[in-house]
């Protein structure tokens, strides 16, 4: 009798669901909205190759080196990144030698999926951070095909997606495909956000408009306020109990179960090279000179080789290596897994409640700040900053202050 990971153990992964010769395996959503790997008997033999490729009942063997850290800024897209452009900077170079790039992407209706792109222009596509665990589908033969018709390939995504494809390829193709992992908080429920942007549109949308858009982040600053664009308006940002989905995300209430008890939330890595925002750079003892406001990446070279990858680049980014320690700091997830409290028992369940508002999440979760004068002049001041294009100017002052 076959016997997957459990549903607080799996990851969704998809390696199971892709590597079963008999499509006897689908992902299908739990209750939560979590894709968990369901078996049809009457297609399953039983040949055991989905236990074989699964990463959390078979982990991927890890070599524990000490990897170097840098700080990276990508000068040619930093403005257009919600950190220093590592991401951009690895897609660039296996697009312009002809390769495949494949992240998350958000489809027409805002459900975020694994895609592969081979332009430059379709670049825009995968830039920016999805709080949302993206759907793998069938990504891993896709790279599997590009890679057997002898192309360069960059996948990029959350630690147990670069270990589901590693499983399911069961072959590294060193020099031929780039991972990159991302220091993962934790993967939210995609039917969570589902039902997030439902209550959005009910609550703000414009009589017979529709959603266009929806950012985590703002793509030139570390600026981590949420905004939605609605038809024929301009981009708002969401305050209060409009921004209960990210207050929820960073306390940790809506992640998947195995995120509390995550393998890969340490520094032996399984990708090419790990990425991250570089929190705190500067501040635990090596001064940084450059400037942070717009944000700098961190990028871990796991396979001791990005010096050279990156040395014909030279011109166009700047790379400083950095100590260990500091790469540590903030990047919690580089220590430990997220842990678990109380309010992850219901508050997915909440938030995808018909009868349970917004505000109603608000109130019961303690999210509402108190509106004072001060604070209303203040968030009118950041406003107007931010409207004139002096924001970076202020992030820059506010974060050597603290």
């Amino acid at each position: 009798m076959i016997q997957l990971a459990d549903n607080k153990h799996c990851t969704g992964c998809s390696a199971c669901m892709n590597v079963c010769p008999h499509k006897a395996i689908s992902m299908q959503p739990d209750g939560e909205g979590f894709l968990q790997p369901v078996i049809d008997d009457e297609k399953c033999v039983e040949c055991h190759l989905c236990e074989k490729r699964c990463p959390v009942i078979n982990p991927l063997h890890i070599d524990g080196n000490t990897p170097k850290v840098y700080a990276v800024i990508n000068k040619k897209d930093r403005n257009v990144s919600s950190s220093g452009g590592a991401f951009s900077l690895f897609a660039r170079m296996v697009l312009d030698d002809g390769g495949v790039v494949v992240g998350a992407a958000y489809d027409d209706k805002l459900k975020t999926r694994h895609i592969a792109i081979s332009g430059i222009n379709d670049l825009d596509k995968l830039r920016g951070s999805k709080y949302v665990q993206s759907e793998i589908e069938e990504s891993y033969p896709q790279v599997k095909s590009y890679l057997n018709d002898g192309r360069k390939v960059l996948f990029c995504g959350t630690p147990c997606q670069v270990a589901g494809l590693y499983k399911y390829l069961n072959k590294r193709y060193d020099g031929q495909l780039v991972t990159l992992d991302l220091v993962c908080h934790g993967v939210p429920s995609p039917l969570a956000f589902e039902r997030y942007l439902e209550k959005l549109k009910n609550i703000d949308c414009p009589k017979d408009g529709n959603i266009m858009g929806f950012r985590f982040r703002k793509l030139d600053s570390w600026d981590y306020r949420p905004a939605i664009k609605f038809s024929e308006s301009k981009w708002r940002i969401l305050e209060q109990e409009r921004n209960v989905y990210i207050n929820a995300f960073f306390k940790g209430w809506t992640y998947r179960e195995c995120c509390f008890n995550c393998q890969y939330a340490n520094m032996n890595r399984v990708g090419t090279y790990t990425i991250a925002d570089f929190w705190g750079i500067g501040k635990y003892g090596v001064p940084f000179k450059k400037n942070v406001a717009s944000g700098v990446s961190l990028v871990i070279d796991n396979c001791g080789d990005l010096e050279k990858v990156i040395t014909p680049l030279a011109k166009d980014i700047y790379v400083e290596e950095r100590p260990q320690e500091e790469a540590l700091y903030e990047n919690h997830n580089l220590k430990a897994p997220v842990r678990r409290e109380n309010e992850r028992d219901t508050a997915i369940y909440d938030l995808i409640a018909d009868d349970f508002s917004l505000l109603d999440f608000a109130k019961k979760y303690g999210l509402l700040k108190k509106e004072t004068l001060k604070s209303r002049m203040k968030k009118h001041v950041k406003n107007l900053i931010y409207a004139l294009g002096l924001y970076n100017v202020y992030k820059s002052i506010t974060y050597r202050l603290k």
